[in-house]
């Protein structure tokens, strides 16, 4: 015999061990009970409702708002004339004046029992929570002392000091609510066993598929409820407002060793929007903590992130222009320029200001690229590169070594990945693997045709210095509450007249550091020299007498990479800007 399958939202722990018990009793339903008062009933119903039950039981203003927020049926644990009859003759012995109040579910039932009896008692019906705590005041400022109420009216009693007692649903009343469930269900069986059915059909599937009404609650769900799937589930609401709003959105994240891709669409069923959502796993590449590999979504952008503020950088001069012409093409574009220009900034942009943006775009950093995990993105299945109609930003191959790159530009030319998916790679100028950055160049500009965005470096650009210190000041004003309105003028004579060998990076984090020092209106020249002083610059003329120019080629560089290291106070990733080289390199060299 084909079983209930019923949720019971108790609005107190004692309706709760009264349904399990009577539940333990009947063989014809499945019971899950659950314990939570009006918004708890709510949020419990809205979590456990894709579970696959036919009809949820509850009581009062606790069924109420179930039933307005969940799309199964809701039927509502009655109080009977017998249950509120019970009660007042309870209370027959009590010498004080007192008041029943509740939701209309029992005091509707209250006002027929008092009439058919010529009861003279006070009744207050609520409409909303909120009306429970204002309705017993007044009750006890009228001189009543006790409430015959439900849940809600017994809480409010409680902090005003005044005695209640619970209207509670008898035995009678929660077998009866089983019954007209059991009833209900029975009556739309064929309707069910369709359900039953999709659901086992969806349930084999390789992906599985969650439907969410027009007000965003869940609708259905193949998912099996259990904590990995909790997981998934929070990732699914952190996108679920923007799924609601736009149809074929595509979300890939990384979750410890899967990938997760989100796709939704929008169905309309008697004029109303559902949204539905099929979720994809498989296996990543490399693990979450490795950042060979990262994804970013058009919907992970941030508004008020400060790299807004940097990515506006090139939204100044004729390279805005540039960016947005490239944007709208599906060729392949290779960003160059001098560390610290913003190329992986750009790479964003052109991503998320093209067509292609409802999908991810993969970044594979090859700085971090040994033979072994090039090995597995180049052949593994399940590797970004077999993808179609998805973007790939490929990070400075020229760290690659000859061999990987050989391998590279093969993948590239026998497996059309360019036709596949917009690809756009970003190249050092001022790299220290000069060779295999021309390599890389000529192949990219001649053999795949890419277009050339080149970045100027900040030196180059001297006259759009103004414009970018506004948009980072203004940034770091909205972070730290202050009011900076700009620079004096010999302050910005200061900037403009450096040489800025780090670029838009140095830029930044410059501007940081004089904002949060800055205790006047306008950045001053004194503060802006200070901090100046202390960066590196490009000066030729720069002190290079602790150096012992005696040794061979090698132990000079390693001399030179030590003092950078020293004057940047260990930091190896400031050292490795200042040396214009990679990270990686710089380890390699150290362990030399």
């Amino acid at each position: 015999m084909q079983k209930t399958k019923i949720l019971a939202v108790a609005p107190y722990e004692g309706m709760a061990d009264a349904i399990s018990a009577i539940a333990q009793t009947r063989d014809d339903i499945r019971m899950t009970v659950q314990t939570g008062d009006l918004d708890n009933g709510k949020k419990i119903a809205l979590e456990l409702a894709h579970n696959n039950y036919d009809v949820i039981i509850s009581r009062g203003g606790t069924a109420e708002l179930i039933r307005s927020n969940v799309e199964l049926p809701v039927i509502d644990i009655p109080i009977s004339v017998y249950d509120v009859l019970r009660t007042i003759k309870l209370v027959e012995s009590y010498s004080g004046k007192f008041i029943i109040a509740g939701f209309s579910s029992i005091t509707n039932c209250a006002k027929v029992l008092c009439d058919l009896l010529q009861y003279d008692i006070d009744i207050v019906t609520f409409t909303n929570e909120s009306d429970a705590l204002p309705a017993i005041r007044k009750a006890q400022q009228n001189g009543c002392t006790l409430a015959l109420c439900d849940m809600t009216g017994l809480n409010a009693a409680r902090k005003l000091g005044m005695n209640s007692i619970l209207l509670s649903s008898g035995s009678e009343s929660i077998t009866s609510a089983i019954d007209e469930a059991v009833k209900l269900v029975a009556s739309s069986a064929h309707v069910h066993k369709q359900k039953d059915l999709f659901q086992a059909l969806l349930t084999n599937e390789d992906r599985e598929f969650l439907i969410f009404n027009p007000a965003g609650a869940l609708w259905f769900s193949s998912l099996p409820n259990n904590d990995s799937n909790t997981v998934l589930m929070n990732l699914v609401q952190t996108y679920l407002r923007a799924f609601l709003k736009v149809s074929g959105q595509t979300v890939t994240r990384q979750i410890r060793d899967k990938i997760f891709i989100l796709t939704n669409r929008h169905l309309f069923y008697e004029d109303q929007k559902y949204t539905a959502i099929t979720i994809q796993q498989k296996h990543a590449v490399f693990s979450e903590e490795d950042s060979v590999i990262t994804i970013y979504n058009h919907l992970d952008s941030n508004s008020e992130d400060f790299a807004d503020e940097y990515n506006g950088s090139h939204q100044v001069g004729r390279t805005a222009d540039i960016i947005e012409a490239y944007a709208k093409s599906t060729q392949p574009v290779l960003i160059i320029g001098e560390s610290g220009t913003g190329k992986d900034k750009v790479a964003k942009l052109l991503y998320s200001n093209s067509s292609g943006n409802s999908s991810p775009l993969y970044i594979i950093n090859c700085e971090l690229m040994g033979e072994r995990k090039w090995n597995a993105l180049i052949n593994n299945s399940d590797s970004p590169f077999a993808n179609v109609n998805t973007n790939i930003y490929i990070k400075n191959p020229g760290a690659l070594s000859k061999n990987q790159l050989d391998k590279l530009f093969s993948y590239i030319d026998n497996s059309e990945l360019a036709r596949r998916n917009r690809l756009i790679f970003s190249l050092i100028l001022n790299s220290s693997e000069k060779d295999q950055t021309e390599i890389c160049r000529n192949y990219l500009e001649n053999k795949l045709s890419c277009m050339t965005l080149k970045l100027l470096p900040l030196r180059d650009r001297i006259q759009d210095l103004s414009s970018i210190a506004t948009l980072y000041i203004h940034r770091m004003n909205v972070a730290t509450g202050k009011q900076i309105i700009g620079f004096e003028a010999e302050a910005m004579d200061l900037m403009t007249a450096f040489s800025w060998p780090n670029n838009l990076d140095q830029l930044h984090h410059i501007i940081k550091e004089l904002v949060v020092i800055t205790r006047t209106p306008y950045i001053t020249y004194e503060n802006v020299k200070e901090i100046l002083d202390n960066e590196p610059s490009a000066d030729p003329s720069a002190d290079i007498s602790g150096l012992d120019l005696t040794g061979t080629l090698n132990e000079i560089n390693d001399q030179i990479i030590h003092m950078v290291l020293t004057e940047e106070a260990g930091n190896k990733e400031r050292a490795a800007k200042r040396l214009g080289i990679s990270r990686s390199t710089l380890w390699r060299m150290l362990k030399k």
